[in-house]
């Protein structure tokens, strides 16, 4: 073959052999029976080269594999081995299901060829899946490089579509529902804020009347402090962490470890403690922080609603991060505008901080949505109604309300009626008394 070092029989060296027998003439016979065997050997050896020649570069291909095949099977470097995926064809692919060898080279292939395509095995890509496009990163986002305990994973979502009221007594939630003639499986609760005691320790679940055996979800609003016995500063520091892994403790004491939990509410107006315009939007932030992260380093089911105020600016840049928040909440009552009308409706819940787009950026998020508290609100004895900016006894209201709810309640966590007839607040009450009773038949016909 082309690569072998050994050149062509050459007739002159047999002449030669000739004159070395014309010196010894006393053995003629066989002399000249050599000379004819040579001159055999040499005439077959002839016609026999031409024909391996005549293979070209693929016979010499399948000689080199046999011959790196026989180093390995004698301790050669195995890299010297040609890679079976490498050749054009033939019995180097020969064990791979999809193709079949090929006849012409089985029959020219010698059993070294065959060797070869049992050792050196193409190199044949590993089968991966397709990724499959999630909604949400199995695994949390990274928690922001602040002094935290770690957020870890939160109750996440709440059977969609619960429904309740503001309580305070399974007294109340009976009369509610006698009055709407449908169960309550939500009620909306408020920690006493008077001290660290009563935020750690909160009244509900003290007995039967107090829901102890109340046979559906505990929503409870906490501060980040006690009124008068904390601040904003010392919140971001970590400086409450402590009492709020008691509250988580306090949660699964009670056997309510999927509790919501709703954290400084309302955040986005300038009346309560905990409001951003009263501090930074960074201290804030670390503030909710610091707290979630304590409820759930001795509760991790604890469900945490972020709760904004319909209406007030300064919402969105506080937004504390997926990993810290379970439910994106709304406060909506029929004021600031009023919707008295389906149009003024519409516009009012679009607005940025209005329902529709707290909807909207829940879903963008992959959150659910709640409406802790929404009601009527009085022409008189408000605020807003002095301005002409209540509702008062409105239906409209009452029908969009339902029909928002309707339309999302693939994504509605809770929704909880304000019920309630304080002097100075918003008098929305439909049940013990009825102040509104035209609003309080279209509510009850719905629900």
């Amino acid at each position: 073959m082309k690569h072998r070092s050994e050149g062509n029989p050459s007739p002159p060296r047999a002449r030669a052999g000739s004159r070395r027998r014309r010196r010894r003439p006393h053995h003629p016979a066989w002399i000249a029976s050599l000379g004819v065997l040579a001159l055999l050997a040499a005439a077959i050896g002839w016609s026999i080269a031409p024909a391996h020649d005549s293979a070209g570069d693929d016979g010499s291909t399948v000689e080199a594999a046999a011959v790196h095949v026989n180093a390995r099977h004698h301790g050669g470097d195995p890299k010297a081995t040609p890679s079976a995926s490498a050749r054009p064809s033939g019995t180097g692919r020969g064990h791979v299901p999809a193709a079949s060898p090929s006849p012409s080279r089985a029959g020219a292939g010698a059993p070294a060829a065959t060797t070869t395509a049992t050792t050196a095995k193409p190199v044949v890509p590993a089968l991966t899946k397709p990724a499959v496009p999630t909604i949400r990163p199995t695994a949390k986002p990274p928690a922001a490089p602040v002094p935290i305990v770690p957020a870890g994973g939160g109750g996440g979502s709440v059977p969609g579509g619960m429904s309740g009221v503001s309580a305070g007594s399974m007294t109340q939630v009976r009369a509610w529902e006698s009055f709407r003639g449908s169960p309550v499986n939500a009620v909306l609760t408020f920690a006493d804020r008077s001290s660290w005691q009563t935020i750690t320790n909160p009244w509900l679940g003290s007995g039967p009347e107090k829901f102890s055996t109340f046979n559906g979800t505990w929503i409870i609003s906490q501060p980040f402090f006690p009124t008068g016995g904390g601040d904003m500063n010392s919140c971001a520091s970590g400086a409450y962490s402590g009492h709020w892994a008691d509250f988580g403790r306090w949660l699964v004491s009670k056997g309510r470890p999927a509790s919501i939990i709703r954290l400084a509410w309302e955040f986005n107006g300038n009346w309560f403690p905990w409001s951003v315009s009263k501090t930074n939007a960074t201290t804030w932030v670390n503030c909710f922080r610091q707290v979630v992260g304590a409820i759930r380093s001795t509760d991790p089911q604890a469900r945490i609603d972020w709760a904004l105020n319909a209406h007030s600016g300064g919402a969105w840049s506080v937004y504390p991060g997926d990993q810290y928040v379970d439910i994106i909440g709304i406060d909506s009552y029929d004021q600031w505008p009023a919707s008295t009308t389906d149009a003024a409706f519409a516009k009012q819940c679009a607005d940025p901080t209005g329902l529709c787009s707290v909807i909207a950026f829940a879903r963008t998020h992959g959150k659910q949505f709640s409406v802790p508290e929404w009601g009527l609100v009085s022409k008189s004895d408000t605020g807003a109604g002095r301005a002409g900016q209540a509702g008062g006894d409105n239906p409209v209201y009452v029908r969009n309300m339902y029909q928002t709810f309707a339309a999302n309640r693939d994504v509605l966590a809770y929704e909880t009626y304000f019920n309630n007839s304080e002097a100075g607040n918003v008098h929305s009450s439909l049940v013990g008394p009825n102040e509104n009773p035209t609003a309080a038949a279209t509510y009850a016909s719905l629900w």
